[in-house]
């Protein structure tokens, strides 16, 4: 668990009664009473307050309640805000050890495995940032390039290579945030959830089924149902009900 006190504007009422139940749910957790832990964290997360201590206690009071596919989306929801947290990653990866049956596609090739894991291990926000402190330095060079005590080829060199590295972090700032525009997927939050080939039941064709904890991406909805497909490429439609999205 933890306890630092995640929202706090000025003693405002609001965030005071945030604090509160966040303190609440922390208490319920530690006393055994998931259910009413996870009914606090939520209630914050109603109330449009989200931070990743908040996403890995719901997680873990989740997991502890036996709801693995619920576990796998607060630690999710918590990654995207703190990539970083090696709690987090932990706590997800247990948890997904928990899924039944799952789907597992080959290891990538290496140089795409490292650049999925450097995509991922900061925000759009930082690499912004980081982008944008390259392109500062670089310009702060170039403008100083004119003075003779510079000018030399490794400073030559090292401007050219902090303009490749800053337009690299600036590709990948992008290609993330296209990723995140475009991506809409879900955690299936139910075991034996039947896929089926059409939005209804009726004549529709069971598919295949899925557990708790899967990840889906999501195409379209229709009345109570969504199409999902996966990693392997099934695609279904199941309940909206069934899962939640990313």
């Amino acid at each position: 668990m933890k306890y630092c006190v995640i929202f706090l504007l000025f003693g405002t009422i609001p965030a005071q009664e945030i604090n509160l139940l966040f303190d609440y749910g922390n208490q319920a957790f530690i006393n055994g009473q998931y259910g009413d832990a996870i009914h606090s964290f939520e209630t914050i997360l109603d109330r449009g307050w989200e931070n990743g201590d908040l996403y890995y206690n719901l997680g873990n009071a989740y997991f502890r309640s036996h709801e693995i596919g619920q576990a796998i989306w607060a630690y999710n929801k918590g990654i995207e805000l703190f990539p970083r947290d090696i709690d987090l990653q932990q706590n997800l990866d247990i948890a997904n050890s928990r899924i039944l049956d799952r789907l597992a596609l080959p290891e990538p090739f290496f140089l795409l495995r490292l650049y999925r894991e450097l995509k991922y291990t900061f925000t759009i926000q930082e690499f912004v940032l980081l982008g944008s402190l390259l392109l500062f330095l670089e310009a702060l060079l170039f403008m100083n390039f004119q003075f003779a005590w510079i000018r030399n080829i490794v400073v030559r060199k090292f401007i050219g290579i902090l303009a490749i590295v800053a337009m690299v972090v600036h590709g990948i700032a992008l290609d993330k945030f296209i990723q995140q525009k475009n991506a809409h997927q879900g955690i299936i939050i139910d075991n034996g959830v039947e896929a089926y080939s059409g939005p209804f039941y009726g004549e529709n064709t069971v598919l295949f089924r899925i557990n708790e904890g899967t990840v889906a991406d999501l195409r379209q909805s229709q009345e109570g149902w969504v199409e999902i497909i996966l990693i392997d490429g099934k695609t279904g439609w199941i309940p909206t009900d069934t899962m939640r999205p990313l």
